[in-house]
């Protein structure tokens, strides 16, 4: 059994060929509305768990039927699922609440699709989503004119079923531009509290690295309104390979790590690697041919975490790669802290480096140039802390995140050729626990087995 024996994985296919995903979805539609039709449809986020489940975020436009006329783009959420009862089921449970729309059965997908803002663990989003809900719930000093926020209503710019949204908000008044986050009730405090501890601490030690600003937090809608920052992503700077570029990085991620920040949560290492050991059997699943070099790699790290000395715990950012930093000529920003944590600062590092080791084979970078510009960020780090990176606990950060980078940037969006970068992954792993990488001089792994 591979992937391509799993009926999930053909369904989120068929939601990427125009034609299809536009009748099927068309097609239940109509059964609940005469006067609007949806067009346009095209996915944006894929989120594909093998033989257990798939989530596919899509966009489209209604307009009215008989004029033409576009009414507003729509946001749809897709949850296809490994059996057809199950579907039933989920559409059953949903009838209680009443939406409107109500949620739809698409048979020849196995799924249910929703309509934003009507989807699962994000009920607020609904609020949020109206102007005057908005102003009330985030703006609640704002001066009393309703006419001139209705003109500039929150959008949603990114949505992750059942775990969080991210709308982006223009204020009218200012000109000034935010991001609205919204979480599920499981992560909203402890979001919350992490924004807030980075915040204060960035404006009392005057970091070289931007944070965002929180403007309002809303526990009851469980929504945190902060600043913009400027810049674009570090993962459009990584593949240009400029050694500079992560100087400047490695210095800042230098200033967190001996910052005097004291986040609420600590790190466990042990649950750490539980959870790449279960998601590599997802990889397993999809693609068999790689589980007995994945369990090897698996057995490696495992024994390896048992015999090394564990670190000095840091505070460290805890989800760190390209996307999270903002970089810029003038300014670099770091972003999305809802796993702000004490924990082993090399994870942070590790964590960046296999995004950017990721990089190197799916766009076919020079390994010499990776080699010089990870070189260059280890050391201005070094030169931050004034203390030398562990390099067997770099060299386990690195091999593991970056299996999981091949899950989380491969296997979970299914991008084109996904399995080509899959096998990358697994082949750049083994040679980084035997300590022959193209991109690192590591120490071998295999030594302490």
């Amino acid at each position: 059994m591979s992937y391509m024996d799993d009926s999930i994985y053909h369904a989120i296919q068929q939601t990427r060929i125009p034609g299809v995903v536009e009748d099927v979805i068309s097609t239940a539609w109509n059964q609940w509305s005469n006067w609007v039709r949806i067009v346009n449809i095209r996915p944006d986020l894929t989120h594909y768990r093998p033989f257990k489940g798939g989530r596919v975020t899509l966009k489209a436009c209604a307009i009215q039927k008989d004029t033409g006329e576009l009414l507003r783009e729509i946001h749809l959420f897709l949850q296809i699922y490994p059996d057809r009862r199950d579907a039933v089921a989920r559409l059953e449970k949903e009838a209680s609440r009443h939406h409107v729309p109500p949620p739809l059965y698409i048979p020849e997908l196995q799924a249910v699709l929703w309509t934003t803002p009507n989807i699962p663990r994000l009920r607020k989003l609904k609020n949020l989503l109206k102007h005057e809900n908005f102003r009330h719930l985030l703006l609640p000093d704002a001066e009393d004119d309703p006419d001139r926020f209705c003109q500039q209503p929150p959008k949603l710019l990114r949505l992750v079923p059942r775990k969080r949204a991210i709308l982006t908000w223009d204020d009218p008044r200012h000109h000034a531009h935010y991001f609205v986050k919204l979480f599920n009730k499981t992560d909203v405090i402890q979001a919350a509290h992490n924004f807030q501890q980075i915040m204060q601490v960035s404006r009392q030690e005057k970091f070289d690295f931007l944070v965002p600003e929180i403007i309002q937090c809303n526990l009851s809608c469980r929504t945190i309104l902060m600043s913009r920052l400027p810049g674009k992503n570090f993962t459009e700077e990584m593949i240009k390979t400029v050694p500079s570029s992560f100087e400047r990085v490695g210095r800042v991620i230098g200033q967190l790590h001996k910052s005097r920040a004291r986040p609420q949560k600590t790190q466990n290492m042990e649950r750490e690697f539980a959870s790449i050991r279960h998601h590599m059997g997802e990889i397993k699943r999809a693609l068999p041919q790689v589980a007995t070099r994945l369990d090897a790699m698996i057995m490696i790290l495992a024994d390896t975490l048992d015999n090394l000395a564990r670190l000095p715990r840091r505070p460290i950012h805890g989800n760190l790669f390209g996307d999270q930093i903002l970089y810029g000529p003038d300014s670099i920003g770091i972003v999305d802290w809802d796993a702000f944590c004490h924990g082993d600062p090399i994870f942070d590092i590790g964590r960046l480096i296999a995004h950017f080791i990721f990089l190197a084979g799916t766009e076919n970078l020079e390994p010499v140039q990776v080699k010089r510009c990870i070189k260059a960020f280890l050391q201005a780090y070094q030169d931050e802390t004034d203390e030398p990176v562990n390099q067997e606990w770099l060299n386990w950060h690195v091999a593991a995140q970056l299996l999981m980078r091949g899950k989380i940037s491969a296997l979970r969006k299914l991008p084109s050729g996904w399995t080509r970068q899959l096998g990358f992954v697994v082949q750049e792993a083994e040679t980084l626990v035997r300590g022959q990488s193209r991109y690192l001089d590591p120490p071998s792994l295999v030594a302490n087995k």
